[in-house]
């Protein structure tokens, strides 16, 4: 790591060389507070810009100095759609679009994210997508005219049975905490979304200072950060203070074990979803620990449940699950669960044979081949994630939030043991801390 000494006044970098894949990453704290990471690509034409701002579904009560504030659920996602559709005459992604760029966002219970990728007219798309991000329009009129779209994407996901199956899911894992609530939120609580709420919320969530900007491409590095001093110096406001989150408090175990429901579904799906107990001090634990701990759940899943493990193997010979079948981890400082499910034509029993099978694994131990197998093809593809400048950008975009560095991730995986990694899901033995959730057709 060396520390950067020609930038302009009030800037401070470093730039960090990675000996195993030859690529650089220069980290840039803003006087702002803004922090900017860019991954150099000599000589690519292609050029992607993310932003991710730790704000999320579950942040819908939060202590300020003296204060709390309350949010309404989807106030994240609905912001999202706000500083993506200014206006009426196609957007920020139309106008990105005109330029060359293209561009998208999402929002995650943790996390909302923007980003865009040119090959042309980079610095003019940058500078329109940033002033987009720091000076969203959120007055009444903005939310009036975006409420009905929301309400109707919200509606669509009513319809859907992969959808319904993971919130019955959640609904059952969790009794108080927001996580168990859809992203986007509710017809009522979207309904109830002010421009008060939603420029609170920017202003408490979006101030540059919780900012982590990502560029991967080849950059003129005085020229980008020209533009970020005048975008910045356009949006200039106080910075209003850490806001911290609030929880309510959660039981250990799912508040139903059980969940079903009947749709127009010609294949039945099925879910099961294992609670974390949420018992240690993971608030207080640093990115590179953090970002072990979401690796390594990751692993033990590929092991278990990937389609060269002898359970998944199996399943799908008994014609149990399908090509379907997926899993998925989450993990945070206040929740964590582990979900996994797909088509089933018997989805009782596949989530019968599901759970029995994960705690037989919990008991006899991780098969140490696969394992390994599975950790080096995890750490291949971060390596090979630098080949990409999109793919390159996205994950460092991501790794940011912890905050890590992409090339930190090597040397992640080389400490993670199979014993180690078991022990981290214990919960995955406890038969207490499952929900099965179905849907089946409508009889």
């Amino acid at each position: 790591m060396k520390n950067m000494t020609r930038l302009p006044f009030g800037c401070q970098g470093q730039s960090r060389h990675d000996n195993l894949t030859g690529k650089s990453l220069i980290t840039i704290r803003h006087p702002s507070g803004l922090t900017l990471r860019v991954l150099p690509y000599p000589g690519f034409v292609r050029k992607f810009a993310a932003a991710a701002v730790p704000f999320g579904s579950i942040h819908t009560r939060c202590r300020h100095g003296r204060s709390q504030v309350a949010l309404p659920s989807g106030t994240a996602h609905f912001l999202e759609h706000c500083v993506f559709s200014r206006d009426d005459g196609g957007g920020l992604a139309g106008h990105l679009a005109g330029l060359g760029a293209s561009a998208n966002a999402y929002t995650t219970h943790d996390h909302t994210l923007y980003y865009f990728s040119s090959s042309d007219h980079f610095e003019d798309a940058f500078r329109l997508w940033l002033n987009a991000l720091l000076q969203p329009q959120l007055d009444e009129a903005r939310v009036a005219a975006e409420k009905p779209i929301i309400q109707a994407e919200l509606s669509q996901y009513q319809d859907d049975p992969d959808t319904r199956c993971s919130q019955i899911l959640m609904e059952g894992l969790y009794q108080a905490h927001p996580v168990r609530t859809d992203i986007g939120g509710t017809a009522a609580s979207v309904a109830s979304i002010t421009a008060q709420d939603l420029s609170e919320a920017f202003r408490l969530f979006y101030h540059p200072s919780q900012l982590h900007l990502t560029l991967a491409g080849d950059f003129d590095l005085d020229s980008v950060l020209g533009v970020l001093d005048r975008c910045l110096s356009d949006a200039n406001k106080p910075h209003p203070g850490p806001a911290i989150p609030i929880f309510p408090g959660e039981p250990e175990l799912p508040c139903q074990k059980d969940m079903q429901l009947e749709m127009d579904v010609y294949v039945p799906l099925f879910m099961i979803g294992v609670k974390d107990p949420v018992r240690d001090g993971r608030a207080s634990l640093n990115g590179l620990e953090k970002a072990r701990r979401q690796r390594t759940a990751r692993l033990v899943l590929d092991t278990l449940l990937s389609p060269v493990s002898p359970l998944y193997d199996a399943l799908y010979r008994d014609g149990l699950i399908n090509d379907s079948f997926g899993c998925h981890f989450a993990w945070d400082a206040s929740y964590g669960f582990m979900a996994c499910g797909g088509e089933s034509e018997k989805p009782a029993e596949a989530a019968k044979r599901l759970r029995e099978g994960l705690a037989a694994a919990c008991r006899d131990g991780l098969d140490e081949l696969i394992f390994a197998a599975q950790k080096r093809a995890a750490a291949g593809e971060m390596v090979q994630a630098l080949d990409s400048v999109e793919h390159g950008g996205m994950v460092q975009a991501r790794a940011s939030l912890l905050p890590v560095d992409l090339f930190d991730y090597p040397s992640i995986y080389d400490k993670i043991d199979p014993v180690q990694a078991l022990s981290q899901l214990s919960f995955l033995a406890d038969p207490q801390a499952y929900v099965t959730a179905l849907v089946t057709p409508r009889r």
